[in-house]
């Protein structure tokens, strides 16, 4: 377990941060060529494409370059602070996202609610086909954590921290924070399923499920640390999973 450096204090030197993340922004990039010339991709709502647009990569890149420095201010890790294990930084998040993408083609498996999703998108899977799947669920779970967690947990905490707190960040800060910004995919999912009162509830509690997994690594080993588990579970349930249609 990984000691959590005081606000204020850099364990790693801030090229290393920088490096690792234009390297995340790198393969958003070649991804977005590789399915704009090369493998053309079916988007299954507006927003997938939306967020693979040039500007929003170009946002993610400047914003989330400032958030991985705002983040070491409130004490997480960096994205190869040498104070991390590669059991914290690889092989946890690994297991938790092999797990958890299990757990939800379980979900599925039991509820049906994918079909019932797609029946009513009127498209023949919520999935996108392979092999575009393969390129862009990563990517968008890289952009899906820069959004959901990079970006606001470390920004509020840097906030109340500043105002309130005198620059303190104690534990219950990040927890504070964290819960809340777990609960923002599940809350912002698009989970119509009149009659279907069980579906919605499994939903969110394995949408939040995965979601909390990742603040708790985030907090642990730093940034990559979530990243790694979201791209597994990502390739075990839109990839793998999705290859059934």
């Amino acid at each position: 377990m990984v000691e959590i450096a005081a606000p204020g204090e850099q364990p790693n030197r801030l090229g290393s941060d920088t490096k690792v993340y234009l390297g995340l922004m790198g393969y958003l990039v070649a991804a977005k060529i590789i399915i704009t010339y090369l493998v053309p991709a079916t988007f299954r709502a507006p927003a997938q494409a939306a967020v693979f647009a040039w500007p929003w990569i170009a946002g993610l890149t400047a914003i989330g370059l400032a958030c991985t420095w705002l983040s070491r201010r409130v004490g997480f890790p960096g994205l190869l602070d040498h104070r991390v294990s590669t059991r914290e930084r690889y092989l946890v998040p690994i297991v938790l996202g092999l797990g958890l993408g299990a757990f939800a083609i379980l979900v599925d498996a039991t509820t049906h609610w994918t079909s019932i999703a797609a029946a009513k998108m009127g498209i023949g899977s919520i999935h996108i086909p392979f092999p575009a799947s393969a390129l862009i669920y990563p990517g968008g779970a890289i952009i899906v954590d820069v959004i959901y967690y990079l970006v606001p947990i470390p920004v509020l905490m840097w906030i109340v921290s500043r105002v309130f707190l005198k620059g303190d960040s104690p534990p219950w800060l990040f927890w504070s924070v964290g819960v809340l910004a777990a609960a923002i995919e599940p809350m912002t999912r698009d989970g119509s399923f009149p009659g279907h009162p069980a579906i919605l509830v499994t939903l969110f509690a394995s949408d939040y499920l995965e979601n909390l997994a990742q603040v708790a690594v985030f907090r642990r080993a730093g940034f990559l640390a979530p990243v790694i588990l979201r791209v597994v579970f990502c390739v075990v349930w839109h990839v793998l999973w999705g290859l059934r249609g």
